[in-house]
């Protein structure tokens, strides 16, 4: 199965199969919020735990656990929107968050968050992407998933490296611990023909590392020098045969858990699958900064929204104040490895048993949205274009810059008719 939006920002596949509501209760008021988090295995624990201590201190209130699958969610929210027959909560991703909101589809929090004592400046930076043109706040952050590089550093130490922190030593790391008897790679990312958000999410954090960009300042930039750089070093790799073949995201990050695979550009999520499929291993692992010339990455970030057409708006934005509690924003990190809107909620406590998540600290902000900022209403057709001219690139005889011009005059007829 393809991970699409919601599993981009989590790594979880959601289970379609668990999809009825536990209808219980009988309160007088409903906050209807069905979604991926009730299946997924690092968001469901958190999210139990927050509802029936929402539920308790709000006699009358129910908060709905229906599950959507994450492939289906983004579709189907946009459909129940646009029809005016919305749930109270929605989750948007950065592709959505200000389409929605620009659309005139989702409700400004800016009331309630007022009220409470939050502003854009309590959150972190990838908050930005929430505000609308009108200067109001239609969202908030439910997670901010920073990719970096995530390592198998015992399997670096067995062979004499070290974490890299270059390109070079990313391309040196990859030949030294190719191992085809062991099936064994030093690197990997997307070098399959699959489905476009996933590849996007993919290549955009190492694109961006090596300084490039497909858009930028509202103009696109797939034929820059950077952007070819990292285009170039992706498709060297698969000629050399140091990254694996016509795998997706989620076969190389089972191959990371395995210990197959020394490095992967990923959220901290990957770690809980780690922790799910080879736990006595899982000091092994480790997360650093971008390798590939600068820190400079994305996040996937979920968004808390409340459509403009909810029937309990005051009861969903309570659930919205709830999670932003300092309990549940600590709670977010320690149950489901995640960051979440408010800096300085990751404890020392926290720190000192998983160091790892420093990084994930750190990388908050040189985290730049997936979204082009300005352009995300045709963010699907940037991302279709980009996916289109990747795999051409690794599947066809196009070279890298070939494959760049042509994806430049794709994006540049995309972003005039925006």
């Amino acid at each position: 199965m393809l991970l699409t939006a919601g599993a981009l920002v989590t790594g979880c596949v959601v289970d379609s199969d668990t999809s009825a509501s536990s209808d219980s209760g009988g309160g007088d008021s409903v906050v209807d919020f069905p979604n991926w988090v009730w299946g997924s295995q690092d968001n469901a624990p958190y999210w139990k735990a927050l509802k029936a201590e929402f539920e308790a201190e709000n006699a009358g209130i129910r908060l709905t656990d229906e599950v959507v699958p994450g492939g289906e969610y983004q579709d189907k929210m946009f459909t129940l929107l646009s029809a005016g027959s919305p749930p109270d909560l929605v989750t948007p991703f950065d592709p959505q968050m200000r389409a929605w909101a620009d659309a005139g589809l989702l409700e400004p929090l800016d009331p309630w968050l007022t009220k409470a004592g939050y502003n854009l400046e309590s959150f972190v930076p990838a908050n930005q992407i929430a505000k609308g043109s009108d200067g109001k706040i239609y969202g908030v952050i439910y997670v901010s998933n920073p990719r970096v590089l995530f390592v198998n550093r015992k399997l670096l130490e067995r062979n004499g490296l070290k974490a890299p922190t270059t390109p070079a030593e990313v391309l040196a790391m990859a030949r030294k611990l190719r191992d085809k008897s062991a099936q064994q790679f030093g690197f990997a990312t997307m070098s399959a023909s699959a489905a476009a958000f996933p590849t996007y999410g993919e290549l955009v954090p190492i694109v961006k590392s090596f300084g490039g960009d497909f858009v930028s300042d509202g103009k696109a930039t797939a034929n820059s020098a950077e952007t070819v750089k990292a285009l170039e070093f992706i498709e060297n790799l698969l000629g050399e045969g140091l990254i694996p073949a016509g795998q997706t995201e989620t076969d190389y990050r089972e191959g990371f858990a395995q210990g197959k695979i020394a490095s992967i550009v990923c959220g901290a999520f990957v770690m809980a699958t780690v922790k799910a499929k080879n736990p006595k291993a899982f000091a092994d692992f480790d997360a650093v900064p971008m390798p590939f010339g600068s820190e400079r990455t994305t996040a996937a970030n979920g968004f808390f929204a409340i459509p403009k057409k909810a029937k309990d708006k005051d009861a969903a934005a309570k659930v919205i104040l709830k999670a932003l509690e300092d309990k549940w924003q600590k709670n977010l990190v320690e149950m489901s490895w995640q960051v979440p809107a408010r800096p300085g909620m990751v404890s020392k406590d926290f720190l000192a048993k998983h160091s790892w998540f420093q990084t994930m600290v750190d990388a908050v902000p040189h985290a730049e949205s997936l979204a082009p900022v300005g352009h995300e209403k045709v963010a699907p057709q940037i991302q279709d274009s980009v996916t289109k001219h990747y795999q051409q690139m690794l599947l066809t005889d196009s070279t890298p810059a070939d494959s760049a011009l042509a994806l430049q005059q794709d994006l540049t007829k995309i972003l005039d008719g925006s």
